[in-house]
């Protein structure tokens, strides 16, 4: 499933209805898109969607480490474990 490594924003679920109100189940994926981050001195390849994305363009390292920090509950495993080093 997608889901921001950083926010853990993920697929939101809703209904399609039609002109004449049939209604189906449809998805809205996150824009994610693959960015680098340097985390303890350690670049890394992740996930991240679009508005989290231009919040760590317009962050230095110290910011991006502060970003992380505050969403300690919401990284994935494998960030977890490259903050916790």
């Amino acid at each position: 499933m997608q889901r921001c490594e950083i926010t853990g924003k993920g697929m939101t679920f809703g209904n399609q209805i039609s002109h004449s109100h049939r209604v189906t189940g449809r998805v809205w994926k996150p824009n994610l898109q693959t960015t680098k981050v340097v985390i303890n001195g350690v670049t890394v390849k992740v996930k991240v969607c679009t508005k989290t994305l231009k919040t760590l363009k317009s962050a230095n390292e110290v910011e991006v480490m502060q970003i992380l920090k505050a969403n300690a509950n919401t990284l994935s495993a494998r960030l977890r474990k490259i903050l916790s080093k």
